[in-house]
């Protein structure tokens, strides 16, 4: 730094005379070491001469730093003989020195002496030379004229000094108040300049703790976000495999169905457990997209208690054989609109914090009931009939301080690798998604409660309607623009469409897509198109045929979009088929689609 090394002969004390500063020149004049006397008294580091029994040294300086923190001005002090002691390697005791001192104030907000500069100049050999007699006259006088320059030189060094504070007092104040809470200032309104009003600064203890704080917590968001990172890669690779997977189920369960259809023979064991495992299948990369956010968000008409009921297995398997699940759902709950996989994911995001927090065993209780809100009964929720999902545990429990921050993202206070802080502020958003909100309760040692609130809707299930043409067709046949990039699955569904009758137009790519429609003067019925394809994704592809064909019917499939599919559009139409889906499915939805008068799944045959 600057400061210490300074030419000059400097010490830096705190108000209550402990030294916070120090030049190397002082250091070597005195012959002490800076962590030797950082944050200790003057007077205990130096001391008088205690073989001089009139060595006045300690009193003269203490009445002259006394003078300054009272009045606030500096005092240049007469020479003072002030013996420095000398350290063990080169003998110990004291060593005669003489000094002339100069004590100056540096003030703070509302005039107050913050800081004491204490300069000294070590003048021995001129009072030696003095007290000598010495004949060597011409010795002294270039030795009097050379003090008499160097005291010039510190005088100017100290006009330069003094301004320097009064620019580090200012600093001092701006940090101290950038580092105090809104709440902890304390300024006088109406000043041209808040800074020289702050009259409860921060201590430089407090100012460094603080600073200490912010670095730390820094360093903490630092390392959350790596770990966001992390498993967002980790999130986008399970999407990924999961979408290729989704496409290998389509074709497996989809030629399992025709040839038990062929067979003649519904109740082939081979073929039951072929569909069995393409239906466990599914639902683990249903679980993968819902880890990855990948799904279309499809809000539906559900019931909690289904919704609770179908995940008891796999949530006793989440959390272990030491935890109790209990599962108290009450009756006549009235049904929520929500996505029933976030209501899934908010479920397991609850009850694995739960598991966590008994990691000697305990009781796990997930319950439902009805509710009736008043107005402010729960905060940010108007008044009116809830359904309410409530996740507690008998666990080791939170602080308040903890639980007031558990919904915010990146808080976790589980070790580094083993959280995010992420889960309970997606689990809040799913239900503020939804129209609800979740809250939380707990206390230390006696566990925890997390309640989610759904408003009741009066929707009945099953209500979505399709974007059908303007006119449904009589017969149940029609002319349809399949486009899919997986070829297995593509040729899969174009047999499936053939041998119900309909009229097929196979294209690998949305530019393939749109020579095959240029080409066919004909109406096209329906567009049947993947979402994700290489080039041009489906609804990039719609957007080109809509002004084309905008009678032609469109159905989306996909094993998971969460960019590219118009959600709006989607949520009240019946336009979307996730894979995997069976070539009954598949039939259905497109009868249902165009209006057909028959079921699309009763023309699968032996023709396959």
């Amino acid at each position: 730094m600057l400061f210490e090394a300074a030419p000059g002969l400097y010490l830096v004390l705190a108000q209550d005379l402990r030294i916070v500063a120090v030049s190397d020149a002082y250091l070597r004049a005195t012959m002490t070491s800076r962590e030797g006397i950082l944050g200790r008294g003057i007077f205990e580091v130096f001391p008088d001469n205690p073989d001089d029994p009139q060595a006045t040294g300690v009193n003269n300086l203490r009445a002259s730093l006394d003078s300054v923190l009272e009045f606030g001005r500096t005092d240049t002090m007469a020479v003072q003989k002030y013996d420095v002691r000398r350290p063990d390697s080169e003998g110990g005791g004291f060593e005669e020195r003489y000094w002339s001192p100069q004590n100056s104030p540096l003030l703070g907000p509302g005039g107050r002496v913050h800081f004491i500069i204490h300069r000294v100049e070590d003048v021995t050999e001129f009072v030696r030379l003095k007290q000598a007699g010495s004949e060597r006259t011409k010795a002294l006088q270039d030795m009097e004229s050379e003090v008499y320059l160097r005291a010039q030189e510190v005088a100017s060094a100290n006009r330069s000094l003094q301004t320097a504070n009064a620019v580090l007092a200012r600093l001092y104040n701006q940090i101290s108040l950038l580092l105090s809470h809104a709440s902890e200032l304390h300024v006088e309104s109406g000043s041209a300049d808040e800074w020289d009003l702050l009259r409860n600064p921060l201590s430089p203890e407090e100012m460094l703790a603080r600073v200490s704080r912010m670095i730390a917590d820094y360093q903490r968001m630092e390392e959350q976000l790596r770990q966001s990172q992390k498993m967002e890669a980790v999130g986008r690779l399970a999407g990924g495999v999961a979408h290729d997977f989704n496409n290998l189920l389509t074709v497996i369960a989809g030629y399992a169905e025709l040839l038990r259809e062929d067979l003649g023979d519904p109740e082939r064991p081979e073929l039951a457990e072929i569909q069995n495992a393409v239906a466990r299948a599914a639902e683990l990369t249903r679980q993968l997209l819902t880890f990855s956010r990948k799904q279309v968000w499809q809000p539906q008409v559900l019931d909690l208690n289904t919704v609770v009921s179908r995940m008891e297995g796999m949530l006793r398997r989440l959390i272990g054989e030491d935890v109790t699940l209990v599962a108290a759902l009450a009756g006549d709950l009235g049904k929520v609109k929500a996505d029933p996989g976030q209501i899934e994911q908010v479920i397991m995001n609850l009850a694995v914090n739960a598991r966590d927090a008994m990691p000697r065993g305990g009781k796990l209780i997930v319950e439902t009931k009805a509710a009736q809100l008043e107005t402010g009964q729960v905060a940010s929720l108007p008044a009116g009939r809830y359904v309410q999902l409530s996740v507690s545990d008998t666990g080791c429990g939170m602080s308040a301080e903890t639980a007031s921050r558990v919904f915010e993202p990146f808080f976790t206070t589980k070790e580094i690798g083993k959280g995010t802080g992420l889960g309970l502020s997606t689990a809040l958003g799913v239900a503020e998604q939804s129209g609800g909100t979740l809250t939380v309760e707990s206390k230390l040692g006696t566990g925890t409660v997390f309640r989610a609130y759904f408003p009741v809707t009066a929707e009945q299930a099953g209500g979505q309607a399709g974007n059908r043409p303007a006119e449904s067709k009589s017969a149940g046949t029609a002319t349809i623009l399949l486009v899919e990039d997986e070829t297995p699955l593509r040729k899969l569904i174009s047999q499936v469409l053939k041998s119900a009758g309909h009229a097929v137009l196979e294209a690998a790519s949305g530019d393939e897509a749109l020579a095959l429609q240029a080409h066919h003067p004909e109406p096209i019925d329906l567009l049947l198109t993947d979402v994700i394809m290489p080039g041009m994704s489906g609804p990039e592809l719609v957007a080109k045929l809509r002004s084309r064909r905008p009678r032609m019917a469109i159905l989306f499939m996909s094993g998971y979009d969460n960019e590219l599919v118009d959600k709006k559009s989607l949520e009240n139409s019946a336009s979307f088929l996730p894979k995997p889906f069976s070539p009954r499915t598949l039939l259905n939805r497109i009868a249902a689609l165009l209006g057909f008068s028959g079921a699309g799944g009763d023309q699968l045959g032996r023709g396959v």
